[in-house]
């Protein structure tokens, strides 16, 4: 009898023990879906610029897991996950200490999940020629935002392109642009003698850049925002 008892125990050690495991694997899990956080998050929590700058990144991506779907809020969260990292890296590879690498990974953070809940509005929000709109290309990944403005006919523009293979050059444009008809003329608000075109049709959306443009040298080597870009709606 006492050897029954003593296996019935080890059992129910042993039940309790992985149900324990188990429950702790998904509180870890949970807590993951919220915020990155280093090993010793709890000790660099007594540091007030890292708690005030974890503190902001984990109501940025809970804002994030509201507006987006599951699919897309794993998608964004595992993005940004991995630049955090790298930037983390970075910092302690160039001797910061790790509570200043985690503020700066923060930011990073901050930065990648609010770019992303500007384009899911822009989806949400296609008015006129206003949207996110997806490059068409073989060779390039890259997208274009048009966001309109306070002043008629003026728009918000930010135009990104990178190569698909080494050496993975790419160029990006950050600036304004003015409506004539379907045609914006953008340029960047550090480069503005150099316009872009930006002609609209429906959801398309075609880029050629001007002489001035492409002669600027402002994209990386055989980098080009030349191409058609598609409109994305939800």
């Amino acid at each position: 009898m006492a050897a029954a008892n003593s296996r019935k125990e080890d059992t129910m050690h042993t039940f309790y023990g992985k149900t324990f495991f188990s429950l702790l694997c998904l509180l870890l899990l949970s807590a993951s879906a919220v915020c990155a956080m280093p090993a010793n998050h709890a000790a660099l929590m007594s540091d007030s610029e890292y708690k005030e700058a974890f503190e902001g990144y984990s109501a940025t991506l809970q804002e994030a897991k509201e507006r987006l779907n599951a699919q897309e809020f794993a998608a964004l969260e595992k993005g940004a996950q991995e630049e955090m990292a790298a930037s983390v890296k970075e910092d302690m590879d160039m001797g910061e200490t790790e509570a200043a690498a985690w503020v700066t990974a923060y930011a990073v953070g901050c930065g990648r999940v609010n770019r992303e809940l500007r384009w899911d509005w822009l989806r949400r929000n296609p008015e006129g020629i206003q949207g996110f709109y997806r490059i068409k290309s073989d060779a390039f990944d890259g997208w274009l935002a048009v966001e309109k403005g306070d002043e008629e006919n003026l728009y918000a523009v930010e135009i990104y392109a990178i190569q698909k293979q080494e050496p993975y050059n790419s160029g990006e444009l950050e600036g304004f642009g003015l409506l004539k008809g379907d045609t914006l003329e953008a340029v960047d608000k550090n480069n503005d003698e150099c316009p872009v075109h930006i002609t609209f049709k429906g959801d398309t959306a075609s880029i050629t850049e001007s002489g001035a443009f492409k002669e600027s040298g402002w994209l990386g080597a055989g980098v080009s925002f030349d191409a058609d870009y598609t409109r994305e709606k939800k």
